[in-house]
């Protein structure tokens, strides 16, 4: 608790899930490709990774992981209470409450990041087939294996990230001016899909040049590191212990609402219409999300101190557990006699 490593471990982690999803774009791709386009390939691909994923864990997670999680963290904490003799006669304290506004506050803005990011299983996997040049030399590279550029990337520079954040020690930015960091870099992503439109300059004959992809999935998953390992190791780190899956789970639910999100602003770029027309449309979302970013990202970064002291030192380490439980009390008090 309060160690700044967290946040570089989260991104850790972070990076061996996208190990997986390198691969399952190119594996996937491939396996559909070679039969002729026939999807059920694909999800037989799937069914047999998500088995093997489950005898690993079965055969080697005790060995490796031990009793970790076993035990809820929260029954440990009521046990540790109980020991001590205490009892909480409210459901939640005032720091407790003023941390969950900062994890509502901060899901706000996630769904902003991750509305445009989901862009890349839609609307810019469509620009992809539709409008990129995918040739080198003689051959096609298939558009599915553009989904992998992000799994590669977070694999590459995941590690970096992390290594940044830990050498920066008492200089590494709170978790708010991390998120306003990847919105920033969200929007430059759409600047480089801005890019590949005018390359085309409204003409349907004309394809744009992959490269524009690669620099958007780049900047897009340099986004994704400085916001999604360190939006999951923010929830931990405020989240109470007794209601902590309850407010991981509310976390995927912005995550989830982004999705919905996405999907609807992905679709105004209109299905069947008139080349021209779909490209003035794909114009407008790049540079709508680019905006919108770019406006939320300041609006995070000004809001950051007022976050930071809602959560009470959760991102600071404490000389010791007393000194926190004196912070707790003293703030409670606090407000009590603002309620008097």
């Amino acid at each position: 608790e309060g160690d700044h490593r967290r946040d570089g471990a989260f991104t850790i982690f972070y990076m061996g899930i996208n190990v997986g999803a390198f691969l399952s774009g190119i594996v996937v791709g491939s396996v559909v490709a070679a039969y002729d386009g026939n999807f059920q390939a694909g999800f037989i691909c799937a069914g047999i990774g998500m088995i093997v994923s489950l005898i690993i864990q079965f055969f080697f997670a005790q060995k490796l992981l031990g009793d970790i999680g076993t035990v809820p963290a929260a029954k440990l904490e009521q046990s540790k209470n109980e020991a001590k003799g205490e009892v909480r006669k409210e459901p939640l304290t005032q720091v407790e409450r003023d941390r969950i506004k900062v994890i509502m506050v901060m899901g706000l803005f996630t769904i902003i990041f991750w509305a445009g990011f989901e862009q890349a299983g839609g609307l810019m996997n469509l620009f992809t087939n539709d409008f990129t040049d995918r040739m080198i030399g003689s051959w096609e590279v298939p558009t599915t294996w553009f989904q992998s550029l992000n799994a590669m990337f977070i694999v590459l520079f995941a590690p970096v990230i992390a290594s940044i954040w830990v050498k920066l020690g008492k200089n590494e930015p709170n978790s708010p001016v991390k998120f306003a960091l990847g919105l920033f870099f969200l929007a430059i992503g759409f600047l480089f899909m801005i890019g590949a439109v005018l390359e085309m300059g409204g003409d349907a004959s004309v394809k744009s040049s992959m490269w524009w992809l690669v620099g958007a999935y780049f900047f897009h998953t340099m986004g994704e590191l400085c916001l999604s390992p360190i939006g999951l190791s923010m929830v931990t780190k405020l989240a109470p212990l007794r209601i902590a899956s309850l407010m991981m789970g509310a976390w995927f639910l912005f995550i989830a609402a982004a999705n919905k999100i996405g999907g609807l602003v992905g679709s105004l770029i209109g299905h069947g219409g008139a080349v021209e027309e779909q490209l003035a449309n794909a114009m407008a979302i790049f540079a709508g999300i680019a905006i919108t970013a770019v406006i939320s990202g300041i609006i995070l970064y000004l809001m950051s101190d007022k976050l930071v002291d809602w959560m009470h030192g959760a991102e600071s380490k404490h000389d010791s557990e007393e000194q926190a439980l004196e912070e707790e009390i003293a703030v409670t008090a606090e407000h009590e006699a603002i309620k008097r």
